[in-house]
């Protein structure tokens, strides 16, 4: 069978050109996408739910407010652009990130991603930084385990009702990062 990328670049006042890649070799893989340096795939269906998807209290899609109502007075506020998602706001805490993109609503901002690096802070199913791999695929159940270097990631994506995940990275088999989030376009 033939695989081939289709590729369509559209050029101003020259319409639209299509290239047509043949691919020598393939690899299938349910989900694969790139966000923040983070690579996630998986090729076996798990347990996890958006329900399960957050560290700390704080969940996908809460309020800036809420969060604030949460962790308290952040250290550090950064507002940015970017290009794929727009207006984003980033509270930093000491050991816990969160991103938030805005709503459709000008000046209103709710949560698409957390990042932890301290045991200070849990997933929703009180797992920790420092806890180790086994504990995580106990909790979550197995998945694909990928390689970066001298860290592991596992990764768990949920596709409904919006596409989302947590990872984990693992160095000497204990837990050091736990991300959770939505996967934005």
């Amino acid at each position: 069978m033939l695989r081939v990328i289709l590729l369509a670049l559209a050029q101003p006042a020259v319409g639209i050109t299509t290239f047509i890649i043949p691919l020598t070799s393939y690899y299938h893989s349910q989900v694969i996408a790139t966000t923040a340096n983070y690579q996630i795939s998986q090729n076996q269906s798990t347990a996890i739910t958006i329900e399960r998807l957050g560290i700390s209290g704080v969940k996908l899609s809460l309020s800036e407010a809420q969060v604030r109502k949460i962790l308290g007075k952040p250290v550090k506020v950064e507002n940015n652009f970017v290009p794929a998602i727009g207006k984003v706001r980033t509270l930093k805490y000491s050991g816990i990130t969160v991103d938030l993109a805005e709503d459709a609503q000008p000046g209103k901002f709710t949560v698409y991603q957390i990042k932890t690096t301290s045991s200070k802070y849990s997933t929703i199913d009180k797992v920790k930084v420092g806890d180790t791999q086994s504990t995580v695929i106990k909790t979550y159940g197995k998945t694909e385990i990928t390689q970066d270097g001298k860290f592991s990631k596992l990764n768990y994506i949920v596709e409904e009702p919006s596409p989302g995940g947590l990872n984990f990275t693992v160095e000497k088999g204990k837990i050091t990062e736990i991300f959770c989030f939505y996967l934005l376009n």
